[in-house]
């Protein structure tokens, strides 16, 4: 664990050029979360975006470690591989949820300070956007770690594209064809099922893309020489 905890540390201490743009980020953000009126619209945008932001930031270790070509120097250490790609998915995972956090504290704070009768916001809905979020960004991230493992970090946001226009794409073709074809699906009950298990439900689909996005991972980097 220890290991793990210093190569966390060794990737937050590359990256501390990048916590000014982080915080002017996080700050423009937050204003305009301030100048307009306390709607829901506005506390997704927040918490979504500074969700992405903080993951986003913690991608951005591929960049220095690709830069230094630090494989090899870490590898002249007793390390393994998997705790290598470990802790880089474990840095991105919390970055993301505290970015979450960060953006649902905001949005109380927020919210409160709008509002003249200072009425509380509801809690629960503002973390069920994190939660929410949190999956989204999953989905993005499950993509680009592997690719950045396979091409590098330039070439892995390009096919990351490519993937992702690729599932995108895919995803019209089946919703088209369930249109086309006149299927009756029971929405009602389906709405009211999802309402009430979508957040447990995200939770674990969020783990296990995660933890299938690092599979691939480890086992990229693991045929690496």
């Amino acid at each position: 664990m220890n290991i793990i905890k210093g190569l966390i540390l060794k990737d937050l201490l590359q990256l501390k050029s990048y916590w000014k743009t982080l915080i002017i980020y996080t700050v423009i953000f937050i204003l305009a979360g301030a100048v307009q009126e306390a709607e829901k619209g506005i506390n997704v945008m927040i918490i979504f975006m500074l969700t992405f932001g903080f993951g986003m930031f913690a991608m951005a270790s591929f960049n220095y470690d690709e830069q230094a070509k630090a494989d090899s120097y870490l590898l002249s250490f007793p390390l393994s591989k998997e705790q290598i790609v470990l802790a880089r998915y474990i840095l991105v995972i919390l970055a993301t949820i505290i970015g979450a956090i960060v953006g649902v504290i905001f949005c109380i704070g927020i919210n409160l300070v709008a509002n003249s009768q200072l009425v509380f916001p509801d809690v629960t809905e503002l973390v069920y956007t994190a939660i929410g979020g949190i999956f989204g960004v999953s989905i993005v991230e499950a993509i680009q770690i592997p690719c950045a493992y396979k091409w590098g970090a330039e070439k892995g946001r390009i096919y990351l594209f490519i993937v992702a226009a690729a599932i995108i794409l895919m995803v019209i073709g089946l919703l088209t064809i369930a249109q086309n074809s006149n299927l009756n699906f029971p929405i009602s009950e389906i709405a009211y099922l999802m309402g009430s298990f979508l957040p447990i439900f995200l939770i674990i689909l969020t783990a296990l893309i995660y933890y299938t996005s690092y599979k691939f991972s480890y086992k990229i980097y693991e045929n690496k020489e």
